[in-house]
Formats: C-alpha cells, sequence, structure tokens
C-alpha cells in the first residue's frame, strides 16, 4: 500500500511532511506494520503443555533446594534481595 505526495506550488517543505504525516496517520498504514511486526502465532495445544509442564519442575526444583538449604529465598517485591529462613 505505497502513498504518494507530489508537492504543490510554492509549498514548504513543512507542509509537505505534515501532510504525508496525516495521509500516513489517517491511512493506518503504521498501525497496521506495528500489529504485523509484533505478532505472534498462537502456540499449540502440545506446546502449551510442555512449556507448563516444565514450569511445574522448576518450580518443584527450586522449592526444593530452599527446603534443604541450598539455594537462598527470594523476597516477593525486591530485586536481588534474598532472604534465608
Amino acid at each position: 500500500m505505497a502513498i504518494e505526495i507530489k508537492r504543490k506550488n510554492n509549498e514548504t517543505n513543512e507542509s509537505l511532511l505534515r501532510r504525508f504525516q496525516d495521509k500516513i496517520k489517517r491511512s493506518r498504514v503504521l498501525i497496521v506494520a506495528k500489529k504485523k511486526r509484533y505478532f505472534e502465532k498462537e502456540k499449540t495445544k502440545r506446546a502449551r503443555r510442555e512449556e507448563a509442564k516444565a514450569r511445574k519442575e522448576f518450580r518443584a526444583k527450586r522449592d526444593y533446594l530452599i527446603r534443604i538449604g541450598k539455594m537462598p529465598e527470594i523476597v516477593p517485591g525486591k530485586r536481588g534481595n534474598f532472604k534465608k529462613k
């Protein structure tokens, strides 16, 4: 979708640029381009299930290490702040 603007007689560069920007906004080209740029395909049911399983295993391992004292407990809301119980 190409947008073409031709310079009118005695038109300044600033007014030409303003007219171009207005035409771009009205055509919604930027909105469509941004949507396409950040589009992510929906994950399959299998991939979602595998990710959930991996998260569950990671949490279980982390909880175990905290319980046996090998890993410090993380205080919620504080970055890089560890607390041992």
